[in-house]
């Protein structure tokens, strides 16, 4: 799946001929007629994987996966935070988990449910519009989304490839280029529906320099309208 997922990533940044153009926005119609507002979220930590294509066939890199899920939060903190939306405080350090048995396994449940979820939302993004997708009105049970109006859920898939990979991409006429797509999910912490769905992406180099995310990040959000207080 995730390779799949990363292919379909590659054709579409090959499409829009620049990394900075990939993106895609969709919002649920009562996210987007103001029926729901949404101005209080909470990040769930994301997921990552970032894989070296070779000669020889793919290697997932954990260290460099760790890089990315490390580094999301604050670029999805800050495009959420230019909209004029409050992100909650990060509940879900390391060690906070390790210290808190019931909220690590909270926490791994409603990611894995997401993933389920998403696992067929990717396939038809478009939908999100109708309202189809939802994790369940069991998300209320989620302690830490209490004082949320909605969960963010952040999906990564990078590629690096290797120097022999893009020499022999090179004369084929192949260009074999790094990049990472970026999905993220906002989901209503009481009922469970996706509210809002963006991707983004960027080329190589996201490794040494993560902050190349912000502007690919804060563009695809560029469809959520946050209502102003009164």
């Amino acid at each position: 799946m995730k390779q799949r997922l990363a292919r379909a990533g590659l054709v579409l940044v090959m499409i829009a001929g620049s990394f900075l153009n990939v993106r895609a926005q969709y919002a649920h119609p009562d996210l987007k007629s103001g029926k729901i507002v949404v101005r209080k979220v909470l990040i769930v930590p994301p997921r990552a994987t970032v894989t070296k294509s070779g000669m020889k066939g793919n290697e997932t890199l954990i260290a460099e996966s760790g890089i990315v899920e490390a580094a999301l939060p604050a670029i999805v903190a800050e495009a959420v935070q230019g909209k004029g939306c409050t992100v909650l405080g990060n509940v879900f350090a390391p060690e906070a988990l390790e210290k808190n048995q019931d909220l690590k396994f909270a926490v791994a449940d409603i990611q894995d449910r997401f993933d389920a979820l998403y696992n067929h939302m990717s396939e038809k993004p478009k939908d999100v519009r109708n309202g189809r997708f939802t994790l369940g009105d069991e998300v209320a049970n989620f302690n830490p989304g209490a004082a949320a109006d909605a969960l963010v859920f952040v999906r990564a898939w990078g590629v690096v490839n290797t120097g022999g990979k893009k020499v022999l991409g090179a004369i084929a006429g192949v260009n074999e280029t790094d990049y990472i797509v970026v999905n993220v999910a906002i989901v209503d912490s009481q009922s469970g529906a996706v509210l809002y769905y963006g991707q983004s992406a960027t080329g190589g180099g996201y490794l040494e320099h993560p902050e190349r995310l912000e502007k690919p990040m804060e563009a695809s959000f560029k469809e959520w309208k946050v209502a102003k207080q009164k």
